[in-house]
């Protein structure tokens, strides 16, 4: 919570507030509003917000690419242009995650067609939003959804940005190994694209051979 009720800066910050109104106000926000792309250091930042982590704030920002470094304790805010593209990064990190999770599992739905069809059918919700579904047995829904809270992985369907994880609970799992990685039977994705030809087009054409 930003902590300058008793500085100068408290009326501009509250002038933001009202052009954001209901929105949550990030630091992100208050870095844009309060220097523009105007380089600044970190104790021009401290001394704004009145935060004893400022430096640690600014290290996070950074972690994002929401501003850039120019110097030692220097910044500047990235304009929205100029940001770097984190999207891979972290839906690599939450396949990851899935991939080192409690066996058995597999890839399911979507994420198989992607997979039987080596990447060359892919289905997305929007640029900014990745889903894994994955086949898990019933009797260990709550390990998985435990061992993914843990890891920051969500599996709320209402996550409208970033990576989340879909969870199939299946009796009787059988699975198979496609390019180094378990993902449902072969079979399985066929009946699945004959059963919803408008989403997955052409898919069948494309699949891999296997089980």
């Amino acid at each position: 919570m930003l902590q300058c009720e008793q500085t100068p800066c408290y009326a501009y910050l509250k002038y933001i507030f009202r052009i954001y109104r209901n929105m949550a106000l990030t630091y992100s926000d208050v870095v844009s509003s309060l220097f523009g792309s105007e380089p600044f250091t970190s104790r021009d930042f401290a001394r704004k917000v009145e935060n004893p982590r400022a430096a640690k704030v600014l290290s996070e920002l950074k972690h994002r690419g929401l501003v850039e470094r120019l110097g030692r304790g220097t910044y500047r805010c990235l304009s929205p242009g100029n940001r770097p593209d984190l999207r891979r990064g972290e839906w690599n990190r939450v396949r990851s995650v899935i991939l080192s999770g409690p066996d058995p599992k597999a890839w399911a739905g979507d994420t198989a067609v992607e997979h039987w069809t080596g990447g060359r059918y892919r289905l997305a919700p929007s640029l900014y939003t990745r889903v894994f579904t994955l086949a898990i047995p019933s009797s260990r829904e709550r390990v998985w959804k435990e061992y993914l809270a843990n890891h920051r992985v969500s599996t709320t369907r209402h996550k409208r940005v970033g990576a989340r994880v879909e969870l199939i609970p299946t009796e009787g799992l059988k699975s198979t190994w496609v390019e180094g990685e378990p993902v449902v039977l072969r079979r399985v994705v066929e009946r699945m694209i004959r059963t919803n030809p408008t989403l997955y087009g052409g898919a069948g054409r494309l699949l891999l051979v296997g089980p």
